[in-house]
């Protein structure tokens, strides 16, 4: 899913495209490797994984050589474990079909160690289940522009099925990679030509805060972003990021900008645009 990004920024002697990157790297999702080790928290996902260790699973290898996986409630989805395993387990049972409770078969650290891997991984102290990850962490990858191109500017440049470069971005993505061979491939199996790519213009994707404050007053859509993210160093980093998604937040960051958090969204965005008006903002669109 794509969002549409605001970051504020002051004016400096940074080039733009280097200030857009830093004030949005805190923000990047990833774990060990991805960002640096000091950024990352355990997150713990052990309840989540005891459910998939005790649930009752029907599991049928499709026809293409996928994995079909049902409960007795239904669909299930086992997202902690690596299905790539269980196909290897399928295989060396001589099964095609399989129905199974892991709890029946094996006891919890087993079945971690055997289907989780390698990502899911112990604590050290607290011996619970989980993952290295960012906790701030906001975007898989994401565009100056991108699929809202202009719209900072109150306009959208072209029509008609396009893939939009921008020439400043969080750079390579195997994510980004895959959606874009899907495109052409759907566009190949229904006849048309591949997904035309159309160049971002950098300067129809930044504006001024003062411009976007009196559009937003003047109740102008395109001034209202989902996400505003304040400039590095105003705030600690866990409250720069302001956003509508799950929910809106974070509630300090409101309180932050002397907001109740029961302050409508536009409101809080024009609070953000008032408290750095002598500043600019990129239009960022990120995949999350």
């Amino acid at each position: 899913m794509f969002s549409l990004a605001y970051v504020l920024l002051p004016f400096s002697d940074t080039p733009p495209a280097e200030a857009i990157r830093a004030s949005l790297a805190r923000f990047q999702r990833g774990g060990l490797g991805d960002v640096p080790d000091d950024w990352l928290a355990f997150h713990d996902e052990t309840e989540e994984v005891r459910e998939e260790h005790e649930a009752l699973l029907v599991l049928t290898e499709t026809e293409s050589g996928g994995l079909r996986i049902e409960s007795d409630s239904g669909s299930h989805g086992l997202w902690h474990v690596n299905t790539g395993r269980l196909r290897d387990e399928m295989r060396r049972r001589g099964l095609r079909d399989w129905r199974v409770r892991f709890s029946d078969e094996m006891d919890f650290n087993e079945f971690v160690d055997r289907f989780c891997g390698p990502w899911m991984e112990h604590h050290w102290m607290t011996k619970s289940v989980g993952r290295w990850l960012n906790p701030l962490g906001r975007w898989d990858w994401w565009d100056l522009g991108g699929c809202f191109d202009g719209r900072i500017v109150g306009e959208r440049r072209g029509r008609g099925v396009v893939r939009r470069t921008a020439r400043v971005s969080s750079g390579e993505n195997t994510g980004r990679a895959v959606l874009a061979r899907v495109e052409n491939r759907l566009a190949e199996a229904l006849g048309q030509e591949p997904v035309a790519e159309v160049d971002v213009a950098n300067d129809q994707n930044i504006e001024l805060a003062a411009t976007l404050l009196t559009d937003l007053r003047a109740g102008r859509e395109h001034a209202c972003p989902a996400t505003v993210v304040l400039p590095p160093g105003a705030v600690e980093d866990r409250l720069r990021w302001l956003g509508t998604w799950p929910s809106p937040g974070p509630v300090e960051g409101f309180t932050w900008l002397d907001l109740s958090p029961r302050t409508s969204w536009p409101a809080v965005v024009g609070a953000a645009y008032e408290r750095f008006e002598d500043h600019w903002a990129a239009a960022v669109a990120y995949h999350h």
